[in-house]
């Protein structure tokens, strides 16, 4: 006798679940100040030092984006291919990038870190994007991310647009990264791609699947993302300086000096979440998150 099959089982999607949950996407942005991007024509594998590189070479990248408090991730798009390889270099504290052409035979003698310094480094600024459709480390990844990113490639053949491995955030996926700022967006569906393009060649952040920059910690995003809603103001060049901050146990206070807009004094909560559903589509368990809640905000000037 044959085993029956049960085709009424349930598979789990935690970006799915995030989205049921209805989870606030405010200051969830992963951390990170530079990007190193490394053109990968085959599939992306399950780590990024694992791909088709000389492996003290990307080994080397991996360390020099940890230096300048990065990321290494692999991209491709429609024009990737198996001869030339393409390494960019993004710098989200000044927003702006430069882009290194080589062959990939000759890749490994790429000495990236002569080029971050050198006075003749030609750094560009026009904004492209990145999308994770990297499903082997989280199936939501590929799920919801490839067609997010044929729709972006296929919207304006002006700004170029990437597919690439992991960025952080597997349960807000679809991820997509504007650089060279840092923005992070998720939860973003097909339907959001025209709202975040045309925003962004407008100077301005789409404010419904905005995470936050990554520039920022966690707790930087969410009194920026407070800051924002207060003023209604979503402009990329959104002037925002914050330094001093008082903490008492789970209470913090912070001004914050928004240029032209004033200064402000924000008031937050640290609260813990008891998130009823898995972070990842891999966790074990369920656990927890942290989310700054806002108490107080008035300008002081």
């Amino acid at each position: 006798m044959s085993t029956p099959v049960h085709r009424d089982r349930e598979v789990f999607f935690c970006s799915a679940a995030s989205r049921y949950f209805k989870e606030d996407l405010a200051a969830t942005a992963s951390n990170s100040k530079s990007f190193i991007l490394l053109e990968h024509s085959d599939p992306f594998p399950g780590k990024v030092t694992e791909a088709h590189f000389d492996t003290n070479w990307i080994q080397g990248l991996k360390k020099l984006a940890s230096t300048h408090k990065g990321k290494l991730l692999l991209i491709r798009n429609k024009k990737t291919n198996y001869k030339d390889c393409k390494i960019i270099y993004v710098d989200c504290i000044r927003c702006s990038y430069f882009v290194v052409q080589t062959s990939i035979e000759n890749a490994h003698r790429i000495n990236l870190a002569d080029y971050i310094n050198h006075p003749d480094t030609l750094w560009e600024d026009e904004p492209f994007f990145a999308i994770c459709t990297n499903g082997k480390k989280d199936k939501c990844c590929a799920k919801f991310g490839y067609p997010v990113y044929k729709f972006f490639e296929s919207f304006n053949a002006d700004v170029a647009v990437y597919e690439c491995s992991h960025m952080g955030g597997d349960r807000f996926a679809a991820n997509v990264v504007c650089m060279p700022f840092g923005i992070y967006y998720g939860h973003v569906a097909v339907e959001d791609v025209g709202h975040i393009m045309v925003r962004t060649l407008l100077r301005k952040i789409y404010r419904q699947n905005y995470r936050g920059i990554s520039r920022r910690s966690f707790f930087e995003q969410a009194a920026e993302c407070h800051l924002r809603e207060h003023l209604h103001n979503y402009d990329i060049d959104f002037p925002l300086e914050i330094n001093l901050r008082f903490q008492e146990n789970m209470n913090y206070e912070v001004p914050l000096n928004a240029g032209v807009h004033g200064i402000f004094l924000i008031k937050m909560q640290k609260v813990l979440i008891d998130y009823p559903h898995l972070l990842t589509c891999k966790s074990a368990k369920p656990e927890s998150i942290t989310k700054f809640k806002l108490l107080e905000i008035r300008k002081t000037n």
